[in-house]
């Protein structure tokens, strides 16, 4: 506080001194001399007056250092978020490279909708270690900041992290879900089905990834996609009611997966068709050849079994 006191008159003596000058200066020095005596005396003790008026010198101090201290010492659980972030900036801003630190500030700002940041602090991670969980979290904030699409960066991410370790879950759905925004299903359906059957079945991942790409894959593919769209275009010049062309697109798809029976992607597709057109048997029947199909393939399996249990509680839109 002394020292601040002796900065404050120093800055006021100086701009006394600057005032006072002209006055000093003048060829009337009589009367400029007088006034530079007025003047600087009273500057100073306005800086001095000042400083004691608003600066509240008796005011006790919380210097950072204690502050980042008691921090560093509190159970995290018991803090503020704010408190929690300021905990992992002072951790950072003693050692830079604390890769648990840049990991937790980075989960924090990610859940924080904070998701450039969050970006920045994965990156500042992934250069002191490339670990396969810091690859998922950076993937996932870039997909978020892109909202919601897994553009060429965190599929980059997404595959290092798959590379480095293939039983995380998230980065293979998220691979699967690129492949998928691609027109590329049959890939999709290989990466689901494998990082399905290497989690164990209580896992509620494994649940929740295969209900939700049994849905993704039994969605009719839009575009004219391998059957063409000459038929139809024909169909429907010709007045084909959207009954008949419903059936049109069924048949040309039951006869391609004659051809190519281990499409799963196309087997619940024509499930999902059939259920559609309220043949539930037909639809069964179709998910009944897939297994048979899949019969070596737990991950398969599973997504069989997500529509089967779709179609029992009718969880699935037409």
């Amino acid at each position: 506080m002394i020292v601040f006191i002796l900065l404050t008159a120093l800055i006021g003596a100086a701009a006394a001194w600057r005032l006072a000058t002209p006055f000093l200066s003048q060829a009337e020095g009589g009367a400029g001399r007088f006034m530079a005596l007025i003047i600087a005396p009273v500057v100073l003790l306005g800086a001095l007056g000042f400083y004691f008026v608003n600066g509240e010198p008796d005011t006790p101090g919380a210097p950072y250092a204690s502050v980042a201290d008691r921090l560093a010492q509190a159970d995290p659980a018991t803090l503020s978020p704010d408190e929690q972030e300021a905990r992992l900036r002072a951790i950072l801003r003693e050692n830079p490279e604390d890769l648990e630190a840049l990991r937790l500030l980075g989960r924090f700002l990610s859940r924080s909708e904070r998701e450039l940041e969050a970006v920045t602090m994965f990156t500042r991670a992934l250069r002191i270690e490339e670990d396969p969980r810091l690859l998922s979290d950076l993937g996932q904030s870039l997909v978020v900041l892109n909202d919601g699409q897994v553009t060429p960066e965190a599929e980059r991410a997404f595959e290092a992290a798959n590379r480095l370790d293939p039983t995380l879950p998230e980065p293979a759905f998220f691979l699967g879900a690129a492949y998928y925004e691609r027109g590329e299903r049959n890939q999709a359906a290989t990466v689901w089905s494998d990082i399905i059957a290497r989690l164990d079945e209580g896992d509620p991942f494994r649940a929740a990834i295969a209900a939700r790409a049994a849905d993704l894959l039994s969605r009719p593919q839009g575009g004219p996609g391998s059957d063409g769209a000459a038929p139809f275009a024909d169909a429907i010049a010709a007045g084909a009611a959207p009954e008949d062309l419903a059936e049109m697109m069924v048949g040309r798809l039951e006869a391609r997966l004659e051809e190519d029976p281990e499409d799963l992607s196309g087997w619940l597709t024509l499930a999902r068709a059939r259920w559609a057109q309220g043949d539930n048997q037909a639809g069964l029947a179709a998910l009944d050849r897939a297994r048979a199909q899949f019969e070596d393939d737990a991950g398969a399996l599973a997504l069989i079994a997500a529509m089967r249990t779709a179609f029992d509680g009718e969880e699935i839109e037409p």
